[in-house]
């Protein structure tokens, strides 16, 4: 394995114009509610059930969580950006098994989400240097793009792989695809595809964009190869040191 040329293009430099960022934050508020109404209907429903002495299905407490999970993410998103456009987002690298950590941003995300899952690790630990939060961050964004436009019931497979010089990590899913004209732009700010554009619940072009500056700072690239119509597999990759 040969570590491959990045997709996206540099950095966007300072912050974007007022209506870019309205419509952002707009689109996040959006985003929020949508998640907020079903929590709160189904947290009333456990509620309903506990007081009267029945179980809470646990698909309902999953489904809660789920939501609770997306709205953490989205703030953390939100507050990455700011720390980007003040130049703040800094990774604090550190000793640790890479292995464990896909292993543990998977699970995390298992917690919270119906989807088939399939992890493929190679065997033994992965000991490498780099900030095992942020990583776990991007694992964590590449899976929820993954589910959101999967169909329901597909499974999405997470494989980690390494050569002497770099680790990668990539992230399958069987949706719509990337269009080739689409590919060179994913990671750039606030750009969204044609799958999230056409769903009402597409994001908000941010999530790809910090995956992007996290990496980089880390030294690696991320990219995506796809076929429309055939899924898509998003992959980075890290300097083995």
């Amino acid at each position: 394995m040969t570590p491959r040329k990045r997709t996206s293009s540099p950095a966007a430099a300072g912050p974007t114009g007022v209506d870019e960022t309205s419509a952002v934050f707009g689109a996040a508020a959006h985003e929020i509610k949508n998640a907020l109404g079903p929590l709160a209907m189904t947290l009333q429903l456990a509620e309903r059930q506990a007081l009267t002495g029945q179980p809470v299905a646990h698909a309902d407490l999953a489904f809660a969580r789920a939501q609770v999970q997306r709205i953490s993410r989205l703030v953390v998103d939100l507050m990455d950006l700011t720390r980007a456009d003040l130049g703040q987002l800094v990774i604090h690298p550190a000793p640790c098994d890479l292995r464990a950590t896909i292993a543990s941003a998977v699970e995390t995300f298992r917690r919270g989400h119906p989807s088939d899952i399939t992890l493929e690790l190679p065997n033994g630990a992965m000991p490498m240097s780099f900030d095992a939060a942020r990583v776990e961050q991007v694992v964590l964004n590449l899976l929820e793009n993954a589910a959101r436009y999967s169909p329901a019931g597909a499974p999405v497979v997470v494989e980690l792989s390494r050569t002497t010089a770099f680790a990668r990590i990539a992230v399958r899913d069987r949706g719509p695809g990337v269009a080739d004209h689409e590919q060179a732009r994913i990671f750039e700010r606030f750009v969204r595809g044609a799958a999230a554009r056409a769903t009402q619940n597409g994001g908000l072009g941010i999530g790809l964009y910090l995956c992007r500056l996290i990496v980089e700072r880390h030294g690696g690239a991320i990219g995506v190869d796809s076929v429309p119509g055939a899924g898509a597999s998003f992959w980075f990759e890290l300097p083995c040191r």
